[in-house]
């Protein structure tokens, strides 16, 4: 799983923590190793972002620490462990031009193939690249790369380009992360959309009220519909950030307190049969749908607060 997180520095990141982690238990894991310092960031609530920073006394134990734990399980999940990107240790790059008026693209190169580059946008201002990794890997989704678009004093536009590893890694990536909560703003996720007839980044810049950036003057441009037509009947939920482990006899249990479910299926990948840690439910009436949606989003099953929408595409 470490082939590209090949460790130039001593620092590492360690992504897709159960939120329940804390800095003793992860230092126990460890415990081989010679660890300088250990930091599990936390929300404005003071809740676990779901990823540490760890330092150890070297770089070549920081490569041992990324071959011998990366993949490892703490509770039921498989953590990942790789360099730390942190921004401040990256080395000054240049701005890339895009051909579209002026705007500075991210660092990121061209992507490996079509369809495998992601437009994540509405991220809070203080979102940055390990934030945003983690979120993917409570999702079970794994980046590639990862560059939040910044302005040349170093903050953020407010979105940010991701590479999957395929196109169908980057589809399931849409599918569990549109519309997802991270730091507090529903975010966007969508196929980075090249402008017609070159190669170069077409992106959408999402205006927010309340502090947003400065747009020099340009009127805001409104972002794109999603292309998919809504066809919602108001009785089929949407349920996210689930464990992997759950059943569709566990997911039936859990919703079958609000009300008649008439289906019950957590989704999972057809070449392994792996859960992709979101679900669907139908129940048979709209208002027992809303019931589900205002009685469970946000409660915790198996240390995941699952996250709960109608169902706009069923």
């Amino acid at each position: 799983m470490a082939e590209f997180f090949t460790p130039a520095s001593s620092e590492l990141y360690v992504g897709n923590l159960p939120w329940s982690t804390t800095e003793e238990e992860l230092s126990s894991l460890f415990v081989s190793y010679t660890v300088t310092s250990l930091n599990i960031p936390t929300g404005r609530e003071g809740r676990s972002r779901g990823y540490a920073i760890v330092a150890l006394s070297s770089s070549e134990e920081a490569l041992q620490a990324t071959q011998t734990l990366d993949g490892q399980m703490i509770g039921e999940r498989a953590i990942v462990v790789r360099e730390s990107k942190a921004r401040e240790e990256r080395a000054p790059r240049a701005p890339r031009a895009t051909g579209g008026g002026g705007r500075s693209a991210t660092g990121l190169g061209e992507p490996s193939g079509p369809g495998v580059r992601c437009y994540v946008g509405n991220l809070a201002w203080e979102t940055a690249e390990d934030a945003l990794i983690a979120h993917c890997s409570n999702f079970g989704v794994n980046v590639v790369q990862c560059e939040v678009a910044r302005q040349h004093s170093g903050r953020s536009k407010g979105w940010a380009l991701v590479d999957f590893a395929s196109a169908d890694e980057a589809s399931n990536a849409i599918q569990q992360l549109h519309d997802s909560e991270l730091e507090t703003r529903s975010i966007i996720v969508r196929i980075e959309r090249p402008a017609g007839g070159n190669n170069q980044t077409n992106v959408v810049r999402v205006e927010r009220t309340g502090g947003g950036g400065g747009g020099g003057g340009r009127a805001p441009r409104e972002p794109r519909p999603d292309p998919r037509p809504e066809n919602s009947s108001g009785m089929q939920i949407v349920v996210r950030s689930l464990p992997w482990s759950t059943t569709d006899e566990e997911l039936l249990a859990v919703f079958q307190q609000v009300g008649t479910v008439v289906s019950a299926t957590v989704q999972s990948h057809a070449d392994t049969g792996r859960s992709k840690g979101w679900g669907t439910v139908r129940f048979a009436t709209t208002q027992e749908a809303q019931t589900a949606i205002d009685s469970f989003n946000g409660v915790v099953l198996g240390e995941r607060p699952m996250q709960i929408k109608m169902d706009r595409f069923e």
